[in-house]
């Protein structure tokens, strides 16, 4: 016994050494990706929201299934009152908040078929439209579709996911005509928001006098970005089948 016991010992011992190579090995054959840092906040907001809604459908539960004969006791009406009435609400919001900050995703605005002919054209590395030049350069580092659609303070936020919610409806009834167009004209003042005050805007590399007066005819709407520069997104026939 006792040798057979050492065999198996040794058996163990080499198995765990092969699992552990095997790991190695597995672990070099992998490409080394960057994965970009998490919200701190968003992160322990999801968390929070969940651990309101377990606490509150384990006092149900809990009430429900210790208390069925007591239901009308003091401890069991609180255990109910807390479980339906109290951390719902509060989980409720966070969830809201929640859902409104990971709208702000790109893969989120692609989860509607209709955007697929931007998203296409966003991950094209030889597109020349605007958004395909910003995405894949990263000069917007997050968000890039919320960035460049939403105006900066409260009410630009507001008024974003007030649309968001308006291409929702539409998208979940159809009510929507292809190829989509915009409402309104873009504000371009999204746009100065950034370039404005860079250095490249100001004295761009080929030509350093190529935005002289530029800015004021911008915001004085006399011109447009596109009046030298690509479209934003493909053009309507290009994206009208989708």
């Amino acid at each position: 016994m006792g040798q057979t016991h050492i065999v198996v010992r040794r058996l163990c011992t080499v198995m765990i050494q092969l699992l552990m190579l095997a790991v190695t090995v597995f672990a070099q054959q992998q490409e080394v990706e960057f994965v970009p840092p998490q919200d701190i906040a968003l992160v322990w907001a999801k968390r929070i929201a969940l651990l309101m809604i377990v606490v509150a459908i384990t006092l149900i539960l809990h009430t429900l299934i210790f208390h069925r004969h007591r239901l009308m006791e003091h401890r069991a009406k609180w255990f109910l009152f807390v479980g339906i009435c109290v951390l719902p609400i509060p989980a409720l919001f966070v969830s809201i908040g929640v859902g409104l900050e990971q709208s702000k995703d790109v893969t989120f605005c692609n989860s509607c078929h209709t955007m697929d002919p931007f998203f296409d054209d966003m991950n094209n590395m030889s597109s020349p439209t605007l958004a395909a030049l910003h995405y894949r350069n990263r000069y917007i580092q997050r968000e890039h579709c919320w960035t460049c659609h939403s105006d900066y303070g409260i009410f630009g936020t507001a008024e974003a996911k007030m649309d968001g919610l308006k291409h929702v409806y539409r998208y979940t009834f159809r009510t929507y005509r292809l190829p989509i167009r915009m409402r309104h004209p873009y504000d371009l003042s999204i746009c100065l928001n950034c370039h404005a005050e860079s250095a490249l805007f100001r004295r761009p590399r080929n030509d350093p006098e190529a935005h002289e007066g530029v800015l004021e005819s911008v915001l004085k709407n006399e011109m447009s970005c596109l009046t030298c520069h690509e479209l934003a997104h493909p053009p309507g026939e290009e994206r009208s089948g989708q």
